[in-house]
């Protein structure tokens, strides 16, 4: 008897043990993962600026980085789409009238302020045309994971983005050839080609692999803010990179540029989130329409501008990609530790 007694005592102890460990262990994880999202995610503005500068300063060094650029923001498009409620995002397809209000005000918004900006800092030059095609493209990549770290609608952000794309190489040249007085040719197909590659079908696949493994989803969303942070540093350097010797070319100027640019980002995220108000979005959409109308596409605006006007209005446009990357994750990390307020029946526009 006293032999079976010590026998289930010692099992007893030998779970307990084993228990013990396995809780220690996931408390160990949990913590590394924290310290892992602070280091690397939450403190992306700096982390930016200083692949930014490793970028123009070692040019040499990371210039084939540009090359993986296209598959770095891919991979940010397919984390959103294995991660994100695929529910809320069928909801705003059914009932558009918010992303598409948002899209609206985020080509209006953008056009105002960069003409704006743009003649206030250097009247009619290139740089104006460099500063008026980073406000006149489709929404960056970079705010929808902006509004995801920002605690922002990632659907509404993601449904804006696809109304913007499709509806960017249409507006882009019109605009372009009205505000600056000159039309930007590119081929239509292949612009459309790129975005697809880049955007549509990572995300497609993301949402896709959610629906028939949904356990996909579950495992990788502590690890999908840290993985398209990563993403993100690549597009960086390798843009910067890029065009270093435009930068270091005309370094004296450089401070007024990045005034103008910084202005135009604050002012844009301003009114956008104004206008999300004034719209009757909730503070979870607000968030999400700063970042779309705030943050665009100013890689692409970059190698429009430095083909139609040159390489001087390609610097301004790049001036504004260091500065809405910086920006806008810096405004998302405020974001993701402010809570959400709850929101109260008002009358608004589309009450």
């Amino acid at each position: 008897m006293q032999h079976y007694t010590r026998y289930y005592v010692s099992r007893n102890q030998n779970k307990t043990t084993a228990v013990r460990r396995l809780s220690r262990g996931c408390r160990l994880g949990s913590y590394t993962m924290r310290i892992a999202t602070i280091v690397i995610a939450r403190l992306m503005p700096a982390w930016i600026i200083v692949f930014a500068a490793a970028g123009v300063f070692f040019s040499e060094r990371f210039v084939r980085w540009g090359s993986a650029t296209g598959p770095a923001l891919g991979l940010v498009l397919f984390l959103m789409g294995l991660t994100m409620d695929r529910s809320r995002l069928g909801g705003l397809l059914k009932h558009p009238k918010i992303p598409l209000l948002g899209s609206l005000g985020k080509w209006l918004i953008g056009a105002a302020v960069s003409v704006a900006v743009g003649l206030l800092f250097f009247g009619f030059s290139e740089f104006y045309y460099g500063i008026v095609m980073a406000g006149i493209v489709p929404s960056g990549t970079s705010a929808n994971l902006n509004a995801l770290i920002g605690r922002g609608d990632l659907a509404l952000s993601i449904t804006m983005s696809a109304f913007d794309t499709l509806v960017g190489p249409l507006l882009t040249p019109l605009l372009a050839k009205w505000l600056i007085g000159s039309a930007v040719h590119f081929d239509f197909w292949s612009f459309l080609w790129k975005m697809m590659k880049i955007v549509f079908l990572p995300l497609m696949t993301g949402m896709v692999l959610q629906r028939f493994v949904p356990r996909a989803g579950l495992a990788m969303k502590p690890y999908a803010s840290i993985l398209s942070a990563l993403s993100l540093y690549v597009v960086v350097i390798g843009v910067a990179a890029g065009g270093s010797g435009s930068l270091l070319q005309h370094a004296s100027v450089l401070p007024k540029l990045f005034a103008a640019v910084s202005l135009q980002i604050v002012l844009q995220m301003a009114a956008g989130y104004a206008y999300a108000v004034w719209i009757g979005c909730g503070d979870a959409e607000c968030r999400s329409m700063l970042f779309e109308v705030g943050i665009c596409n100013t890689a692409l605006s970059t190698v429009l501008a430095n083909d139609a006007f040159g390489p001087l209005a390609g610097l301004a446009s790049m001036a504004n990609m260091v500065c809405n990357l910086t920006l806008g994750s810096l405004a998302a990390v405020i974001l993701s530790s402010v809570p959400l307020r709850t929101p109260r029946h008002r009358q608004t526009v589309l009450s």
